[in-house]
């Protein structure tokens, strides 16, 4: 499956499909800063294991609860009507109460086969001191740094066909505020600049 990941997702992502190819139950946690690909990698490796996005349900971790949780948990053995595997994804797990995450944990204890949970996080320090321990024993944690300079400008140019000088300013500037270059880029602000960037030139060249 095509997707538009680059440099750390993109190998993470590999390495997802890999292990799900493994297992016949999948409980994953995607974590790492904001902006580097987390979501689109989560998403693209639900849609790899069912096929079908209506097999998929999205929820983000402010509406995870109790009641949603034991619904889940009620009706697993059902599965679902358009794929074999069935997918919970959850956003910004680190932002469910500690009542809905207790719930969630149990759920997993009893994940049915063909069954999948894959979540993302940006605190995961939070998250595992909140479980005390009990995270790491239900989730695989696969961590997503950061795309470089290099990579980033080198994705904006191709993508959306603009300079790579230009697509190296936009890089720079989507490195998180007092951080290093090196510490890598927030993709999501730069593909949004570099998109805005084309726009205005493609407007420009139209009107000359």
């Amino acid at each position: 499956m095509k997707t538009n990941l680059i440099g750390p997702a993109a190998l993470v992502l590999s390495a997802a499909v890999a292990i799900a190819a493994k297992r016949d139950r999948v409980t994953l946690l995607f974590d790492g800063d904001p902006g580097v690909g987390k979501t689109t990698l989560a998403d693209a490796l639900a849609l790899q294991i069912t096929g079908c996005q209506h097999a998929v349900e999205w929820v983000n971790g402010q509406s995870l609860n109790i009641d949603l949780v034991r619904q889940w948990r009620c009706s697993a053995c059902y599965g679902n009507l358009f794929a074999d595997w069935t997918v919970k994804r959850i956003d910004e797990l680190d932002h469910a109460s500690p009542a809905a995450m207790a719930e969630l944990l149990t759920y997993l204890d009893t994940l049915p086969k063909k069954h999948a949970v894959i979540a993302t996080t940006n605190e995961f320090g939070k998250l595992r001191a909140a479980s005390k321990g009990r995270l790491e024993s239900r989730f695989i944690r696969l961590r997503v740094d950061a795309p470089s300079v290099e990579q980033t400008a080198a994705h904006l140019a191709k993508r959306f066909r603009i300079t790579k000088t230009q697509a190296r300013e936009i890089a720079l500037g989507s490195v998180p505020d007092g951080e290093l270059a090196t510490s890598g880029c927030n993709i999501r602000t730069a593909e949004n600049d570099a998109e805005a960037l084309a726009a205005v030139l493609s407007i420009t060249k139209k009107a000359a």
